[in-house]
């Protein structure tokens, strides 16, 4: 049983040396992406891989998963897993396993790391003073107690995040298709529609998943209902927001302030290329215009979709996603997505 470990860093790789193959297994480690290798470079393992274990860079593809001809199974070391085409995984009876519960309240201390960077120009005033600008009076923020914040999907990163800026003196508006009573009866929230976070929340933090459903749910017309000079977070996935919409906002200041983790097309950035793209659609040379001068702007601060990194977030992840394989391996019952 071989297994394909790519997108690996440091981290994984000294996991990995700490946790060797047990017997009849065998890894296959790949610091790159899957999608930054070539025929040349990974056709010696589409006939022999059995696992791969990716995340969220490389993008699984019906054309690239069509290549491993004995694959059984994915494990996407990470909760999201759109960067996966289930359809061909059951097509194809190959089991995906993501991995949750890793970092609830990783990703929300770090969410809540962004808005207090925002609200209180820390990252900007600091910037400035390298350059030996003082100007007090611009760097003039709020305060989050008495602000009153929409939280848009309450799984268990967004009850943490609700939690946190409730404790700050917040008052929390929130949404989810399945509402957490707990999280209501326990004062922490009081659960409303979009259209009415919209139309209230100084602060909206987005804690959903990427479904075709919510597609772009941040657009033009949704900011239009927002309060002026809104604070947006967006710790959860680029494609909850149009890039575009969000850009012109930002620059008529629509919306005071954006802390974004993740984009569309986050890989851009991350690459600083758009050499990955299939085919240079026009869309994603689009994106990655729009992305640069979104990282131009005063007013937002984009990180490396590092909300997740911490060290003990991260060794939850390998421990789950490895459990995941192994049980796998041992014929056990996965937590399986597909």
């Amino acid at each position: 049983m071989q297994i394909l470990f790519c997108d690996v860093d440091d981290l994984t790789k000294q996991y990995l040396s700490e946790h060797p193959a047990p017997n009849g297994v065998s890894y296959v480690i790949c610091e790159k992406s899957l999608n930054d290798m070539d025929d040349d470079e990974l056709g010696k393992y589409y006939d022999t891989t059995d696992i791969i274990s990716t995340f969220v860079y490389s993008r699984l593809t019906s054309e690239l998963l069509s290549k491993f001809k004995n694959l059984k199974m994915v494990s996407t070391r990470s909760t999201g897993y759109n960067n996966v085409d289930l359809d061909y995984c059951r097509a194809h009876n190959i089991k995906v396993a993501n991995v949750v519960g890793y970092g609830e309240i990783t990703v929300a201390e770090f969410a809540v790391g962004l808005l207090l960077n925002l609200t209180r120009n820390i990252e900007f005033s600091h910037k400035k003073l390298n350059r030996g600008i003082v100007n007090v009076d611009q760097d003039i923020g709020i305060d989050l107690h008495g602000k009153t914040v929409g939280v848009i999907g309450t799984g268990s990163i967004g009850r943490h995040f609700a939690r946190l800026v409730h404790a700050f003196g917040c008052k929390v508006l929130a949404y989810d298709l399945y509402p957490n009573q707990a999280l209501a009866d326990e004062g922490t929230c009081e659960y409303t529609d979009v259209e009415t976070i919209y139309k209230n929340a100084d602060i909206i933090s987005i804690h959903c998943p990427a479904t075709k459903e919510n597609y772009h749910m941040i657009n033009k017309d949704t900011i239009a209902k927002m309060k002026d000079g809104v604070y947006i977070i967006n710790t959860a996935r680029g494609d909850l927001i149009d890039t575009v919409a969000l850009y012109n906002a930002l620059v008529s200041k629509k919306v005071k302030g954006a802390g974004l983790d993740v984009l569309e097309y986050e890989d851009i950035i991350l690459k600083n290329t758009v050499e990955s793209a299939p085919e240079q659609s026009k869309e994603y040379i689009l994106y990655s215009l729009i992305n640069q001068k979104l990282l131009q702007l005063n007013n937002v601060i984009v990180t490396p979709h590092i909300a997740f990194n911490s060290i003990d977030a991260n060794y939850r992840i390998l421990n789950t996603s490895m459990q995941n394989m192994m049980d796998f391996i041992d014929g056990k019952e996965i937590r399986s997505v597909a």
